[in-house]
């Protein structure tokens, strides 16, 4: 494929993620009321920890493309993206084999962290101004390598990434929360 095309497929399934990400978001808010989201939160659980692995997985070797075969040179702030979106990657891969479904508050964590910088980093592209100095001037922050559909860039996608971690998070602290309240009450009538 050239680059080009992996340029629209990576935005294409930054796209996907993202909109994934926001359903399940609404799904939790709805979860008790709404009957089509207790079967999307139902399906989203069963498989949280793969979807949290494909996704960050999928983030890391698309970056590791566009710096290393497309030559497109990562800022400062692509780095700290990439720390917080690799280190989701090894976490959830071990988690998911394991099905160790507790680790959820340490991706929440990083990757509520790696939003605030994609976030940061998607204004400064539209807002070169905003710039602080935080960026070194062989390779700015403001630089866009490219726009798909007039708006998704790399922070764009890597910021989708992170909006579907914590929505798959948040639904695995839900569950660990419920299971919790369960596990307590039988405890409870048992000793009644």
């Amino acid at each position: 494929m050239d680059r080009e095309t992996v340029q629209v497929f990576s935005a294409v399934l930054g796209l996907a993620t993202i909109a994934g990400g926001l359903v399940t978001l609404v799904a939790l808010v709805l979860e008790k009321s709404v009957g089509w989201a207790v079967g999307w939160m139902s399906v989203v659980r069963e498989s949280a920890l793969w979807l949290m692995f494909m996704i960050t997985g999928g983030a890391m070797v698309g970056s590791l493309y566009f710096s290393e075969v497309a030559n497109f040179a990562p800022c400062k702030l692509c780095w700290y993206q990439r720390i917080a979106m690799y280190s989701i990657a090894i976490i959830s891969f071990v988690a998911a084999l394991r099905r160790d479904k507790r680790i959820a508050p340490y991706t929440l964590t990083l990757a509520a962290i790696g939003l605030v910088v994609s976030t940061y980093h998607y204004l400064l592209e539209w807002y070169p101004q905003l710039e602080s100095s935080v960026c070194s001037v062989d390779v700015p922050c403001t630089t866009v390598w490219f726009r798909e559909f007039g708006f998704v860039t790399l922070c764009f996608m890597a910021g989708s990434a992170f909006i579907a971690v914590i929505a798959l998070s948040v639904s695995l602290l839900r569950e660990n929360e419920t299971s919790s309240e369960l596990t307590e009450t039988s405890i409870n009538s048992s000793t009644d």
